[in-house]
């Protein structure tokens, strides 16, 4: 990875001038895809649910890998929720949460990595001054502050963004605390789906009738990790 940092920092100047603008460009062309086929999608998964069940226990190394890929896809798409729920009830709480974490990960790095090499400069000539004190208390307890973030459910993209490029974290912290800070709710989301008696009735009736007594205690365990994160968080800040 730091083989690729030093890559991305070697570019020529007019490719690093480029590549956002055709970045965003293609973003944008796969949330336009998404958004006319979201529909087709779900009831084509409605349709071949159990087809597709079948299909991952009998090739599961396969499905495990195309599952990752859709994951990883979908998750640099704004706008696709409840993958989590979906990846649960198709490949269970083990494998969902393998899919699931390691998927979000693999975006969080990446973004990462694009706000560290194209987004630094320009922000820091702008916001240099101001952000001389996050830095300071970054350097001084960064993984503390990250993973208590991650706990108490900052937003995923913006923060990936903001701390390559607006702090001075190596991107071996930012890998682990992320890696650590998103399973609690991805393990509460992929619980969700293996609840399902099938996708028909998550799309028919909606997530509120998953509610039952072990889901209850998931959710409330959920809200309270990110009360509790930033309580810690805060007065660590106070003290500061």
């Amino acid at each position: 990875m730091e083989s690729f940092l030093q890559a991305s920092a070697d570019m020529h100047p007019l490719v690093r001038k480029l590549l956002i603008p055709v970045i965003v460009l293609l973003l944008l062309f796969a949330i336009a895809v998404v958004g006319f086929y979201r529909e087709s999608l779900s009831e084509w998964l409605i349709v071949h649910d159990q087809e597709i069940r079948t299909a991952i226990a009998e090739r599961p190394l396969t499905s495990l890998a195309i599952g990752f890929v859709i994951y990883l896809s979908l998750s640099a798409i704004p706008g696709t929720t409840g993958k989590s729920v979906i990846f649960g009830w198709l490949f269970g709480l083990l494998y969902g949460v393998l899919i699931v974490n390691a998927a979000m990960v693999a975006v969080a790095l990446g973004s990462f990595v694009i706000g560290r090499k194209f987004l630094s400069e320009p922000v820091r000539s702008r916001l240099g001054i101001h952000l001389q004190t996050l830095n300071d208390r970054l350097n001084r307890d960064g993984p503390t502050y990250l993973l208590t973030l991650r706990l108490a459910h900052a937003p995923f993209t913006l923060m990936n963004y903001t701390v390559g490029a607006c702090t001075d974290i190596s991107i071996q912290t930012f890998w682990w605390t992320t890696q650590i800070g998103l399973i609690p709710g991805n393990v509460v989301f992929v619980f969700a789906g293996t609840r399902l008696p099938s996708l028909e009735e998550l799309f028919r009736k909606g997530a509120l009738e998953l509610i039952d007594g072990p889901m209850l205690i998931a959710l409330v365990t959920t809200v309270f990790i990110p009360w509790l994160a930033r309580k810690l968080l805060f007065r660590r800040w106070a003290t500061d």
